[in-house]
């Protein structure tokens, strides 16, 4: 019902603030970017004031909603799940109405509160996050009937909020209008069980009664439902596999053969380390804080292409790009990120990364840019193998995957914590 009505948060909003989704990748700035755009009509603010959502509403616990109770809790096993930091939801109703739903999962530090209408659909969705033990607000989504109009057709105004102080408002109907404003991200502190009245005042619901009941056959229950469990950042695939000669695995559905290319060696002298589409180190991007935040000694390290056989029709590209900085095991891998950018900040399936336009990504050095920058342009231009190096090393580069897109790049571990990999995925296999 939720599709219908409210769809997930515009591809403009998630450009905006640099998300992106491995569905279907886009830029992917390293701040958030306010061009100038037209006001929505009416003038309509992100402020903009919340449906009344009715007073005096009750909690039932359960293990999800989906239009009715699955898997009824008392509030004694909610309490133990909530302490333990497993996934519950509290359902608001009233008259055996559902009229909002929370969605509590502390170890994944999240939480979702919505709002419904009289017949059941969501008018409004919350997304919160736990950071240092207050509550954040992500992307606030109202969805309304349009005046004049059947119940069918909705407009839905989606407010993203930047970690800069400023907000963007967009208004979906048909066409998408955006307006930039400048809002504080709404916090409060990480509400104790049943102790969620600051947090529900945000989306509008006061005077809820949260001491908990047991279902009533007049709120409805669904045998058949799934409990609900957290979305997640988009998460890696198999990368030892895809660094494995001979290894096997499947591109949408075909099975594949790995190959691996050395693309030579790769200069760090700075450790400022870039993943970038060449093609961008000629503009005028502000001083480069694109750089990843992990941090290697100085050095001259090899850098391995995996190439995607596809078996089934002959057709092979770049899987990824990989940097070899130690041959220790990998015990973990970790999201690269740039200054200001917050893992946390994500929503299910998204993940910052690099963003290519000409089709070609590369790995370099923020100290390598004023010599690489303009014969980088050229070499990306003529390129015709797997990849090309710029400056003796200054700069790698390949053909990325697909081609323009977004791609995440993950920092391998080892168990000391020592950086012994940088991978950018070109999310070719499945």
């Amino acid at each position: 019902m939720l599709a219908a009505v409210l769809p997930a948060v515009s591809d403009a909003a998630r450009a905006r603030f640099g998300w992106s989704n491995a569905g279907a990748p886009g830029q992917n700035p390293s701040h958030p970017v306010f061009p100038e755009i037209p006001d929505s009509p009416g003038g309509e603010p992100c402020a903009a004031e919340r449906r009344p959502v009715p007073t005096g509403l009750a909690a039932t616990y359960a293990l999800g909603w989906d239009d009715g109770l699955v898997g009824t809790l008392n509030p004694a096993q909610a309490r133990d799940r909530d302490t333990a930091g497993l996934p519950y939801v509290a359902v608001l109703h009233t008259k055996g109405d559902a009229r909002g739903v929370i969605r509590v999962a502390w170890d994944e530090r999240r939480a979702e509160v919505d709002v419904l209408d009289d017949a059941g659909h969501v008018t409004s969705r919350d997304a919160f996050r736990v950071d240092d033990e207050s509550l954040f607000l992500l992307p606030h989504t109202d969805g309304e009937p349009i005046t004049g109009t059947t119940s069918e057709e909705h407009m839905v105004r989606t407010v993203a909020y930047g970690r800069d102080g400023r907000a963007a408002c967009v208004l979906d109907y048909g066409g998408s209008f955006q307006t930039p404003d400048d809002i504080s991200r709404p916090r409060a502190d990480r509400p104790d069980f049943g102790s969620w009245h600051d947090v529900l005042a945000i989306a509008g619901i006061k005077g809820a009664d949260l001491s908990g009941t047991v279902g009533t056959p007049t709120l409805p229950n669904n045998d058949d439902g799934v409990p609900w469990a957290p979305g997640h950042p988009l998460r890696p695939g198999d990368l030892e596999a895809m660094f494995t000669p001979g290894a096997r695995a499947r591109e949408s559905g075909d099975p594949v053969e790995i190959e691996l290319v050395d693309a030579g060696k790769l200069r760090l002298p700075s450790v400022r380390l870039l993943a970038t589409d060449p093609d961008y180190l000629t503009q005028e991007l502000p001083a480069w804080e694109g750089a990843l935040t992990a941090r290697v000694a100085p050095g001259t390290y090899p850098v391995e292409l995996s190439i995607a056989q596809n078996l089934a029709n002959d057709w092979e590209t770049v899987a990824g790009a990989r940097i070899v900085v130690s041959d220790e095991p990998v015990e973990s891998w970790e999201l690269g990120l740039r200054k200001d950018q917050h893992e946390i900040d994500l929503d299910d399936g998204e993940f910052y990364g690099v963003s290519v336009d000409t089709g070609t990504a590369s790995f370099t050095d923020v100290e390598a840019i004023p010599a690489v920058a303009e014969p980088a342009r050229e070499v990306s231009a003529a390129l015709e193998g797997w990849h090309g190096t710029v400056d003796d090393g200054g700069l790698v580069m390949w053909h990325a995957g697909y081609g323009d897109g977004s791609y995440p790049v993950r920092v391998g571990r080892d168990r000391d914590g020592a950086v012994t990999a940088f991978v950018a995925d070109m999310l070719i296999l499945d």
